[in-house]
């Protein structure tokens, strides 16, 4: 690696509107991965690339590259369990509630009050997450979550009372919040460059295979019942988390920080080849000495242009990932499926299909976002969501029998799998992009809020409204506002396939 800089190719992909916020112009030479020019204010911000192994596959080589496969793989599996604790405890409540309702004879009111408090606690999480991680560590914060899922998961499944349930949701939503932005934080920063993109993606196959498991669990207990068993189940997985991080190291980044040099040594030679550690630990010293060089504030940021136009459209994308109408199904679909015509039982085994549908989607999205781009992708997912919405509002007008409740379903299984492919998996990946280097942690700290406040909202007024106006209507509004996020892709998300975060920082500061 030389010290000058140079001139990167262009990245032939489809150009939108919004593409001269990232990219520098043609002429512009952007900095190598890794390298710090002193008479500059640009961060280099680009993930360590590993060099390319040896042309020679020794058996010493292959014992390396399977050991650290297997370190890596494990620290990612564990930490995923908090992705997946995070699908379970959003997605177990819409079994929950089609026994809870008659048992505590709950309003609607209060059934979108029960929902969304767990909501309120993932808000809070997601901003003191941030702070908890910088100040114990990710396996500190990830091992809190961890007990507090267990704590507070048990404690809700022996709630006496709908205020016992508020409480204890409220409490268990901090620990989601806290994983859904420490676990990626987390598993980036201990995985190798190679596989980082797809490791960190398996966090959202995580969260929907949580659901997904959710759902068989309550169609398993749904003749019995048993509500209280529903949630109990969380306590499984939530002892595994915590045992497992107990053994876990943490990240090199923040060993780094804390000027534990050694500690991050040892990280680094479980996971990157011998020849690679001491130009990591170089590269990342340097990376965080440019990050402070060039700290600022919120405000200084903002009020350079593009900055000021790329924080924009991230708030824009949180929104858009709520208000299109995603968690409605999710919490929703036994009782959408109980007041369309199906028994109850039958109602929580077929969210089964749901979950499938959400898992399948991820795996698409994972499968073509780096193929096809991130655009592409999100007016594809978004041109589906909104014919299922159409779909959905004009079933729940016919006639409420077995056949609609069957049909509305399928409807929202092609739904759910359409918005994990548009919204779900491009959402959290261009938020983890677009933003340049001085406010990323910041801006993705608000954006998550945004997420879960927006989530909170919707969860909140969907049981009311839908019980004054219809779940048609609903699904309608749902509609129009997936039409309008739509035209929002079109003119302000830049596509992001093929450009550098170094690229975007320097685009974006010019």
């Amino acid at each position: 690696m030389t010290d000058s800089p140079r001139v990167i190719p262009p990245v032939h992909v489809a150009r939108g509107p919004a593409d001269h916020l990232i990219r520098p112009s043609g002429d512009t030479p952007v900095r190598p991965t890794g390298v710090v020019r002193e008479d500059t204010k640009r961060v280099a911000v680009s993930p360590v690339t590993e060099p390319p192994a040896p042309p020679d596959d020794s058996p010493e080589r292959v014992a390396q590259r399977a050991r650290i496969k297997k370190f890596v793989l494990t620290v990612v599996g564990i930490a995923a369990l908090g992705g997946a604790l995070f699908g379970y405890d959003t997605g177990v409540i819409s079994g929950v509630l089609v026994f809870l309702t008659p048992d505590f004879g709950l309003s609607q009111t209060q059934v979108g009050v029960i929902t969304s408090s767990l909501l309120v606690g993932a808000a809070i999480g997601s901003i003191s997450g941030g702070w908890m991680a910088d100040r114990w560590g990710r396996r500190a914060t990830l091992l809190f979550a961890g007990v507090l899922f267990f704590v507070a998961g048990l404690a809700q499944a022996l709630s006496p009372g709908p205020t016992a349930m508020i409480i204890t949701r409220l409490f268990l939503g901090v620990a989601v919040g806290t994983a859904s932005l420490v676990v990626p934080m987390y598993v980036s920063e201990i995985a190798p460059a190679t596989y980082r993109g797809r490791l960190v993606s398996m966090n959202s196959l995580a969260i929907a295979g949580g659901q997904l498991l959710a759902y068989v669990i309550n169609a398993a207990l749904a003749p019995t019942g048993n509500w209280r068993l529903m949630l109990a189940m969380a306590v499984i997985p939530a002892v595994a988390l915590v045992a497992g991080m107990y053994f876990m190291p943490d990240s090199p980044r923040w060993y780094l920080g804390k000027g534990r040099e050694d500690d991050a040594r040892k990280v680094l030679r479980r996971s990157y080849y011998p020849e690679n550690v001491e130009p990591t630990i170089q590269q990342i010293e340097q990376s965080a000495a440019a990050d402070a060089a060039v700290k600022q504030s919120l405000r200084e940021q903002l009020g350079k242009p593009k900055v000021r136009a790329l924080f924009i459209t991230g708030c824009g994308l949180a929104v858009i990932q709520q208000f299109v109408g995603v968690n409605t199904v999710v919490y929703y679909a036994p009782s959408t499926l109980t007041a369309a015509g199906m028994g109850d039982n039958a109602a929580v085994t077929s969210s089964i299909g749901i979950g499938v549908g959400a898992v399948l989607g991820v795996l698409i999205g994972m499968t073509l976002i780096d193929r096809i781009g991130r655009r592409p992708l999100m007016f594809l997912g978004l041109a589906v969501m909104i014919v299922a919405l159409l779909g959905m509002a004009f079933v729940e007008r016919m006639t409420q029998n077995s056949t609609t409740g069957y049909l509305l379903l399928v409807l929202m299984v092609v739904y759910i799998s359409a918005f994990q492919v548009g919204v779900g998996v491009p959402t959290w990946l261009l938020l983890s992009e677009i933003f340049p280097a001085p406010i990323r942690a910041t801006a993705m700290s608000i954006t998550t809020f945004i997420i879960w406040a927006g989530n909170f909202v919707v969860s909140l007024v969907f049981p009311p409204l839908g019980e004054r106006w219809g779940a048609s209507a609903m699904f309608l509004i749902f509609a129009a506002v997936s039409a309008l996020s739509l035209v929002f892709c079109y003119r302000r998300v830049p596509e992001t396939k093929g450009v550098s975060l170094d690229q975007i920082t320097a685009a974006a500061e010019s």
